[in-house]
């Protein structure tokens, strides 16, 4: 953040948030910490620790956080949850913010912006630190006495000898003497130094530029606007630093420059940089979203076209089909025909009768090696039908990915990108998308991106799991192998396991508390009748049928009627240290029931 904007933005903070209490602390992940204040109105203090552009501002909405506060949240919430805010200020000269709260003991959040070693304190009455954002080497650390940073050790505009005015004024070009400013003048901002060299090109003796721009930094009336090449709603893509950027106020060196960059105003800075920065992180995500998936598609591309050549390579040394086959044959017309040096010549019948040399094995007799060519000749085919079905399918994959990779460069939201990472992931490309969900992008982005409600940061820290109680017809747990599933003639669903583990599976993994349960006399399948309506006694037709195939799937198959125990899953407990499968029941009912095969009992209507 530009020192210049940072001096602006931190009056307005100081007008909104002064008299206010903090109510809470978050940390999210990496770099950013949220300090939620007042109480009708909510106020959303954002300080991002981020490494090239940390960045402190106001900004409305919810926004997700981890399950787990991190510890400096834990000890920030401590000391600050319900104390009142009653100063912001900035630093003169320096890109550093406190916080102050009131009372005897107050505390102070000291908010470091520096480019690099960016970080956040907490410092208690007796100048101690309490907590540390992203501590950096050579800051105080947690429990030390708090020391501001080195002081900027350059000199004021007044205070500038004429040997540096000299050497500033000889500067090779702009870059040069923008540097120059940067390192020679205290509190010189890349904005107030861009400024002085615009107004010095237009013909201003360089010292008055100065003293100009650095009045006018001060005085200058607040007019907020972010410069970008094109419409905001039209960015796709981060552009580069100078053409994408906000302001305090207007800056001549950009609208008189030779490149046109579009202009958004706004009434104030906070409602300016509350709009550049979420956007900045909405373009950096896609960003790196795209480069990710460009370099993921396209090294699956060329993984896919090295196996390509490999199955080629294969096929290849498998040698001919057709060419083993006729040699075979040339071999059995000439059984008795004499190798020299592991070669037969022999007519070839199969053109114009000119002789023909086939490398044979001496060792071995003419039939035999007849025999070889014939085998030789059968893995030849399997081979070639083998490639070619093998090479068709790695030509598809390969130009899916390649239509994949075109799709990339248009995406311009993250849920185009996770739609085209599923694409690649169906051909065999997986591409790590963690990295694509920056917190500080719009939270809009994040739900459309991740396809669900992302969770709050007031609701955060309430419970975060998912409940376990699911919907009624939606099953916590879907059916694997082993689980037959079947749906009686009104409706139910029954589940049949077929097996120890399956049977497991179906009593004490896939059964509700309400649902019924049913189990043959002797060793069976457990079936369960699912329950959604949770009544009190299943359906006569469901009852019959379920029993019927816990019948039909036990040792009493053979039986004309077998004896079927019913209960409520409920009631079902499995022995301590019991083998699986092996159950108990609290209560059960007895029902008889014919074993009918599952073919049969669900036939349609009119079928014999």
């Amino acid at each position: 953040m530009d020192t210049l904007v940072l001096q602006r933005l931190t009056a307005e903070l100081d007008v909104k948030l002064r008299g206010t209490r903090i109510r809470q602390v978050y940390a999210l992940p990496k770099n950013d910490v949220i300090f939620v204040c007042g109480s009708g109105k909510t106020l959303r203090l954002w300080f991002s620790a981020a490494p090239n552009q940390p960045h402190l501002y106001l900004r409305p909405g919810r926004y997700p956080t981890p399950k787990q506060p991190p510890g400096f949240a834990m000890a920030a919430r401590r000391l600050l949850n319900g104390r009142r805010i009653e100063a912001i200020q900035a630093v003169p000269g320096e890109r550093i913010v406190e916080l102050r709260t009131t009372g005897t003991d107050a505390i102070r959040v000291v908010f470091e912006l520096i480019p690099r070693r960016a970080t956040a304190l907490v410092v208690d009455h007796t100048e101690r630190v309490c907590a540390a954002w992203k501590p950096q080497r050579g800051r105080p650390a947690v429990g030390e006495p708090y020391t501001a940073p080195v002081a900027d050790g350059r000199a004021t505009i007044g205070d500038l000898d004429a040997k540096i005015w000299s050497s500033l004024n000889s500067s090779v070009d702009d870059n040069d003497l923008v540097r120059g400013l940067l390192r020679s003048i205290a509190g010189m901002s890349p904005l107030t130094a861009r400024e002085i060299t615009a107004r010095h090109h237009s013909g201003v003796p360089l010292r008055m530029a100065a003293q100009m721009e650095m009045e006018r930094a001060v005085k200058e009336p607040m007019a907020a606007r972010i410069y970008s090449p094109v419409r905001l709603s039209e960015l796709g893509c981060l552009p580069a630093a100078r053409k994408f950027l906000v302001a305090p106020f207007r800056m001549r060196h950009i609208e008189k420059g030779s490149q046109t960059l579009y202009v958004k105003e706004f009434p104030n800075l906070s409602g300016a940089v509350a709009t550049f920065y979420p956007l900045q992180a909405r373009l950096m995500a896609l960003e790196i979203a795209h480069h990710s998936l460009k370099s993921g598609i396209d090294g699956g591309i060329i993984r896919l076209l090295r196996t390509l050549d490999a199955v080629s390579a294969d096929s290849n040394a498998a040698g001919d089909a057709k060419q083993h086959r006729r040699w075979a044959d040339l071999l059995l017309t000439h059984p008795h025909a004499k190798p020299t040096q592991a070669i037969v010549r022999v007519p070839n019948a199969f053109g114009d009768g000119d002789p023909v040399d086939i490398t044979v094995d001496p060792s071995r007799s003419v039939v035999d090696n007849a025999q070889i060519y014939y085998r030789r000749a059968r893995r030849a085919q399997r081979s070639a039908t083998r490639t070619t079905e093998r090479c068709r399918e790695l030509e598809a994959r390969i130009k899916a990915l390649r239509q994949l990779s075109s799709k990339v460069t248009v995406a311009q939201e993250i849920r185009d990108c996770q739609r085209l990472a599923k694409g690649a992931l169906t051909q065999g490309v997986k591409i790590a998308t963690s990295k694509w969900i920056i917190p500080e992008a719009p939270l809009s982005s994040e739900k459309s991106a991740i396809g669900e409600e992302t969770p709050s940061i007031e609701t955060a820290n309430r419970s975060s799991k998912k409940s376990r109680r699911t919907r009624h017809g939606q099953d916590k747990f879907m059916p694997g192998a082993g689980i037959d599933v079947f749906t009686s003639s009104d409706g139910f669903k029954i589940f049949v396991g077929r097996n120890a583990d399956a049977n497991e599976r179906v009593t004490h993994k896939l059964a509700r508390p309400n649902d019924f349960w049913l189990h043959a006399e002797g060793p069976g399948s457990h079936v369960v009748i699912r329950n959604p309506g949770r009544i009190k006694e299943p359906s006569q037709v469901a009852l019959q049928e379920a029993a019927s195939l816990a019948a039909y799937f036990s040792s009493a198959r053979g039986a004309t009627k077998a004896n079927v125990r019913w209960t409520q899953a409920k009631h079902v407990r499995k022995p301590r240290k019991g083998p699986k499968g092996q159950v108990y029941l609290r209560q059960a009912n007895m029902t008889l029931a014919e074993p009918v095969p599952p073919k049969v009992l669900f036939a349609p209507p009119g079928t014999n």
